[in-house]
């Protein structure tokens, strides 16, 4: 498992470098909103502090665990969360990403994680809400409309 989250690191790193570079000559702010340097500048900031961090705890760590693949339970659940992705995916024009999001929210709270209703009701409002607060309200962004023009 050593090797693995070595190599693993090591691509991230080389990935998120790669994604800086290939990015440096796009415009980072426009006039009023963020321009299209902006996401993949901290995307690749986020990539290489969790590469670095992955690779400092992967080499201070002694043991050698096992490499080791999910049972049929954990199987069965990278399957949903990878089918919500893809039904979001398809779902996004007809319903717009805002009510999108929020039947993805609940489902991979209520259905895939078990969570209680109260909780997962207000994680999903306070995620959309910043969703919405930042790029339609603050931003000024128009995120894709559904039919129902939400």
């Amino acid at each position: 498992m050593k090797a693995v989250d070595i190599v693993t690191a090591l691509i991230v790193l080389a990935l998120s470098v790669a994604v800086m570079i290939g990015t440096h000559q796009l415009d980072y702010w426009a006039e009023f909103a963020p321009g299209s340097a902006f996401a993949p500048f901290w995307v690749a900031v986020a990539g290489i502090v969790l590469a670095v961090l992955l690779l400092l705890t992967t080499l201070r760590r002694d043991q050698h665990e096992p490499h080791g693949f999910p049972d049929r339970h954990g199987f069965l659940r990278v399957v949903e969360v990878a089918a919500a992705l893809w039904i979001m995916l398809l779902a996004v024009p007809v319903l717009g990403l805002i009510l999108s999001g929020v039947a993805l929210c609940l489902f991979l709270l209520l259905a895939v994680e078990r969570r209680p209703l109260i909780p997962s009701l207000a994680t999903t409002a306070i995620t959309v809400g910043i969703v919405y607060g930042v790029f339609i309200a603050w931003l000024g962004i128009s995120l894709p409309q559904g039919v129902l023009g939400i």
